[in-house]
């Protein structure tokens, strides 16, 4: 199985291409990362994920905000608990899932912070902190604070795309099955809808597809299309 860091990495690779920013780069992070969860060893942080659900849940129902945010972070680490190592959570479908709930939680994050703070810059380091803690292996957070504080303070605020949102966690999550998929006992990409275990010629056909969309985006930079 691939390190948490070959992970990291790999993700902030695919990610670039399509969304140089901060933000959403830290958020492939969290994709990429997320999808491990399914592990016997991550079941610690499947608890703080759901106790910090709880807190949250708490929090904003005091405040007249929407609690339901909370009650997505304990859905998805249901999810995540009852699942196998390398079964739903590691498939198409699996990511979808996680993808979906996150970029609800991210959002409606984003919107209910701004209730206290006008600045998107604060709400923007915030999601990211909050979903680096619940999800980032430890060793990694004080460097993922520092990466995320100074990113987004130092670059120009583009706000937040829910969209962008989106396809930034999905890359992450796609970028963690790739790696897999390299792995000798490969990944059941299409479960629960097929059992088969794909391994590295799937890897190779979604590697081609990713430089494919690379050339093109670097294609419209450099023709001033964006």
């Amino acid at each position: 199985m691939p390190s948490y860091k070959k992970h990291i990495l790999f993700s902030l690779i695919m990610a670039l291409p399509f969304f140089p920013d901060v933000f959403y780069l830290s958020l492939a992070v969290v994709g990429a990362s997320i999808v491990d969860l399914d592990h016997h060893v991550k079941k610690k942080n499947l608890i703080i994920m759901a106790l910090s659900g709880v807190l949250l849940a708490g929090i904003l129902y005091l405040f007249k905000l929407p609690f339901l945010l909370g009650i997505i972070l304990v859905a998805l680490a249901s999810i995540f608990y009852v699942s196998k190592h390398r079964g739903f959570m590691h498939s198409i479908f699996g990511i979808v899932v996680a993808t979906a709930f996150l970029t609800v939680f991210v959002t409606g994050s984003y919107l209910s912070i701004q209730n206290f703070s006008s600045e998107p810059k604060v709400s923007l380091i915030a999601v990211s902190l909050i979903l680096g803690f619940i999800v980032l292996n430890k060793k990694l957070i004080p460097l993922f604070t520092i990466l995320v504080l100074s990113g987004i303070i130092l670059t120009p605020n583009t706000g937040l795309d829910p969209y962008f949102v989106f396809g930034a966690i999905f890359v992450g999550c796609l970028s963690h099955l790739i790696l897999d998929l390299f792995t000798p006992s490969g990944v059941e990409v299409f479960n629960p809808i097929s059992p088969h275990r794909y391994k590295k010629t799937l890897g190779i056909f979604l590697m081609a597809l990713w430089g494919v969309g690379t050339v093109l985006i670097l294609y419209k930079y450099v023709n001033g299309y964006f």
